[in-house]
């Protein structure tokens, strides 16, 4: 079930920093008292008092075992990311630890940067994103996206184990002529913040490169082949074009040509062309048919050494 609505509920948020931004809360140390984090923003005043102390007990406050302050009130003026780190109030009488706090300055996030496009036309679109500038916090992203004249709203699901951030739209409707809204929003314990983007899935078809690219002989001619991407949904209905390139040495921009190749996934190659004794590295990418979106990456490259 997606959120409905694009702006979350204070509700949403409280319970998105107390699951995800706050897991640690409940850590352990020294003489079993618990950690307390305490989040502040850099550059703001910060004021801790050291609780459960007996009148006029003396204690102190100590930072990675130095000496930060002999006062029952830890107080900093204006907080520097060098400030994080746990804090230690001690009974001096006691010998005793009284309070630990875990104080961890950063920032709130800006609105994330988001991109999305989508490799399995029709079927789906990904999306990956950024925070504009470090928070030094933890942060939460949530993605959501909805067609601009209709008001379901859907989650794009994160996809675990990606070596990428990166979540999945589905529910989406080719040749609608209308593009969807994308919703990104930052948490992290000190706000949050939201930045819409239009999404046109006809315009950010981007298939995955072709795989196995290779050279093989048939007939007594060498032929270049792949294989079209795995991610690509049925290309006798979606057909894919592919441009092949070659050149030589190491300079990919020296000496390479283009050559389109429309349905199939195979060229010969025309060995009077080449020179003989070089190596030539060939290269290819995919594209939608009929032209929709941007062309792939290229493949890894093949080599075939001219005889």
């Amino acid at each position: 079930m997606g959120y409905h609505g694009n702006i979350l509920t204070d509700r949403q948020v409280l319970f998105l920093l107390c699951t995800g931004c706050c897991q640690d809360s409940s850590t352990q140390l020294l003489n079993d008292q618990p950690i307390k984090d305490v989040y502040v923003e850099v550059g703001s005043e910060v004021k801790v008092l050291c609780e459960g102390v007996a009148g006029g007990e003396p204690v102190e406050w100590t930072l990675n075992g130095s000496q930060v302050v002999s006062s029952t009130l830890l107080h900093l003026n204006s907080t520097r990311l060098e400030d994080r780190g746990i804090y230690t109030c001690h009974s001096l009488s006691r010998g005793a630890v009284i309070q630990q706090v875990h104080l961890k300055p950063g920032y709130p996030p800006s609105p994330p940067d988001i991109r999305c496009w989508a490799p399995s036309y029709p079927l789906k679109a990904l999306c990956t994103w950024s925070q504009m500038t470090e928070t030094y916090l933890p942060t939460q992203h949530i993605i959501t996206y909805r067609d601009r004249d209709y008001g379901v709203t859907y989650p794009c699901h994160i996809i675990p184990k990606s070596p990428d951030i990166l979540c999945e739209m589905k529910n989406l409707q080719i040749l609608a002529n209308r593009p969807y809204i994308v919703y990104i929003t930052a948490i992290n314990a000190l706000g949050n913040a939201t930045k819409p983007m239009e999404f046109d899935l006809e315009e950010n078809v981007k298939p995955d490169p072709p795989v196995n690219v290779r050279v093989v002989v048939k007939q007594g001619r060498q032929v270049l082949e792949w294989n079209h991407p795995p991610s690509w949904p049925e290309p006798q209905h979606f057909p894919l074009m592919y441009i092949v390139r070659y050149y030589w040495g190491n300079n990919q921009g020296q000496g390479h040509t283009k050559v389109p190749v429309h349905g199939a996934e195979s060229l010969p190659i025309n060995l009077d062309r080449f020179t003989k004794g070089r190596t030539y590295h060939f290269q290819v990418s995919a594209h939608e048919g009929l032209g929709s979106g941007k062309g792939s990456e290229w493949s890894q490259p093949v080599s075939v050494i001219v005889h």
